[in-house]
């Protein structure tokens, strides 16, 4: 490969370096402005007045639409609600950038200086994985932890609390993460917003429809009547119901992903008996131009054939 050839393709990794690190620079702005923005909010305002909903709701419109948000979006990362992640965000990034680094590193003897490009992608992919993967750890945990906090609350309700009283016990004493979304809930109540709309803006937190049907149910009783404790009850019967079928389908899988990971365990592990046994036979792989190329093709095939299984695997799970 010509030396012209190897400077473009470097020409052309360093502004997508350049990029994540602009990026990562605007998300970490955009974040401190939102922590001044709600410590002003809470000293703004006084003790037992409120300021309208509308406030709110179009401040967190205005944050929303930034190009720090759309950046963070890119990564797979919910800058808004940073702080729901085990580790910092800007931790997990700089880890997914050294992953990135070294996986560019291995690949240029298979692809030359092609493979400064896996740079950047391996970045951008990889966080996007490690965040989609916390954020469905936590809407397991809220799933399954729901029908206690449902139970919390129609136990208040029949021994005569307020809706709200209710609520506020449930993020008192309900484990993280669903005490944390009350919490949430809670705070938007003391400040003035409506419950109706409260709900609705948990219920697009958390991303779950059984949240969706709680704020659905509790607006309805609220506008047409009702026994709510009979209908909270109903939805949490529901709510275990679906965690119920969901572990079930989990079970059903366990020989798929059984399986799954044998296939992929296999070809390392029969190269290295291979090697062990013929160090020779496997040591052209790594020495000549043609085992390089035969490398490459068999990581390609090997990365299209892991996401084939997981795409098939997550289908059956859902």
């Amino acid at each position: 490969m010509t030396a012209q050839l190897l400077h473009l393709l470097l020409l052309l990794s360093f502004p997508l370096l350049g990029g994540l690190g602009a990026a990562g620079l605007l998300i970490s702005n955009a974040e401190r402005r939102q922590q001044a923005l709600a410590l002003r909010t809470i000293r703004v305002l006084p003790q037992g007045r409120h300021r309208p909903a509308a406030t709110s709701i179009a401040r967190e419109r205005i944050t929303t639409g930034t190009l720090a948000l759309r950046a963070a979006t890119l990564f797979g990362c919910d800058l808004p609600r940073a702080q729901i992640y085990p580790v910092r965000w800007w931790i997990a990034l700089l880890g997914t950038v050294a992953l990135g680094r070294i996986v560019a590193a291995a690949a240029l003897p298979l692809f030359g200086p092609l493979g400064w490009l896996l740079w950047p992608l391996t970045c951008v992919y990889c966080s996007r994985i490690l965040f989609s993967r916390w954020d469905a750890q936590r809407r397991h945990l809220l799933q399954e932890q729901l029908p206690d906090a449902l139970a919390t609350i129609i136990r208040s309700v029949r021994v005569g609390m307020p809706v709200t009283e209710a609520i506020r016990l449930v993020a008192q004493d309900a484990p993280d993460p669903t005490g944390s979304e009350f919490r949430e809930l809670t705070d938007a109540l003391a400040i003035g917003v409506p419950l109706d709309a409260a709900l609705r803006a948990m219920a697009l937190r958390t991303g779950l429809p059984s949240y969706a049907f709680f704020a659905t149910t509790i607006t309805l009783q609220a506008q047409t009547g009702g026994t709510l404790s009979e209908a909270l009850e109903n939805l949490a019967d529901i709510v275990r119901r679906r965690i119920g079928l969901s572990a079930r389908g989990y079970a059903l899988t366990s020989e798929a992903r059984a399986s799954a990971m044998v296939l992929c365990a296999m070809p390392f592990v029969a190269a290295g008996m291979m090697y062990l046994l013929a160090p020779d036979y496997m040591t052209v792989l790594f020495l000549t131009e043609t085992g390089h190329k035969m490398l490459g093709v068999a990581a390609i095939s090997m990365t299209i054939g892991v996401a084939s299984m997981r795409a098939l695997i997550g289908k059956t799970l859902q």
